[in-house]
């Protein structure tokens, strides 16, 4: 009998301790380091341009295909690239063939960027007064929602961690300097030469009564589409701005208007450089080849 209650107690127990253990071991929490329940993260990746050639590429705007030139560097290391505007119906080759902007960029390291943009007059959007025949050519707004993604996705090229800018010449200098207002994020520096800002200064101008409709009866057009000055709070981007005295076609009093407005902003980096004997040629935009790369340089956030 004596063994048989001592046995029993022993069972009693072992069981109990047991138990005791085992609700221990359920309820034990492991506490981990903040290094330990952190997953690293990765720094971005800097894509580079997947592009070792010049190339050709059509990207369509209004079922019309649309050229665009792309130049690379052979011979020096890729260091940014630059999107080169033409002027109103002036070949997208004109940069290449008759300055010297491409040989000389490429020798820095840029590769170029030549969209052929035919009568376009860089205007965002088109109208219902906007002439027919003028609708095949392209809007700054498929410059910004097509072209560039474009050229982002499949080259590699216009990210926004690289070195980009812009230079136009005469209706291109307009259209570069809108972009650099519209892409702030995207382009370190612009150089405008030769052009128009503010399209209400001649209302009678046969290129935006053909793309605005009159002056008198869709003035809130002419005032705030596509107009530097009016806009001038949100143009932050530094502007190089070439103009000849003599210049006959777009009168300089334009590129003086803008730096002027510009200066009041606080837009300190702009440049203007006045050209005493020059008029709306070539001949004057290659002599400022030098002037807006070494601006670009002075503007790279290399």
């Amino acid at each position: 009998m004596i063994r048989s209650i001592l046995f029993l107690a022993f069972l009693i127990f072992g069981l109990v301790t047991v138990q005791a253990c085992t609700s221990k071991t359920e309820t034990t929490k492991v506490n981990l380091s903040p290094a330990m329940t952190t997953i690293a993260e990765e720094p971005p990746i800097s894509l580079t341009p997947t592009l070792d050639h010049d190339t050709t590429v059509f990207f369509n705007f209004n079922d019309n295909p649309i050229e665009i030139t792309i130049k690379f560097p052979q011979e020096t290391a890729y260091k940014g690239t630059i999107v080169a505007l033409p002027g109103w119906n002036f070949p997208n080759s004109g940069w290449c063939d008759s300055t010297q902007l491409c040989e000389k960029a490429l020798a820095q390291g840029y590769a170029i960027i030549l969209p052929e943009m035919g009568k376009s007059i860089y205007c965002d959007s088109i109208f219902p007064e906007t002439r027919k025949d003028w609708l095949k050519y392209p809007t700054r707004s498929w410059i910004k929602e097509t072209m560039i993604p474009e050229i982002q996705h499949t080259f590699n090229l216009l990210l926004e961690d690289q070195d980009n800018f812009l230079i136009g010449l005469s209706t291109g200098a307009r259209g570069a300097v809108l972009l650099a207002l519209d892409l702030p994020l995207l382009f370190n520096a612009c150089g405008a030469l030769s052009g128009d800002f503010d399209q209400t200064r001649y209302t009678k101008d046969k290129l935006y009564n053909g793309f605005y409709g009159s002056f008198t009866k869709f003035t809130d057009r002419w005032l705030e589409n596509d107009n530097a000055v009016t806009s001038i709070q949100q143009l932050t981007v530094p502007i190089y701005l070439g103009h000849g005295e003599n210049d006959r076609i777009v009168p300089i009093e334009y590129s003086k208007q803008l730096f002027g407005e510009l200066q009041k902003m606080g837009n300190t980096r702009s440049e203007l450089k006045i050209n005493p004997t020059a008029g709306h040629t070539y001949s004057f935009w290659n002599s400022e080849v030098d002037s807006v790369l070494a601006f670009f340089e002075k503007n790279s956030s290399k």
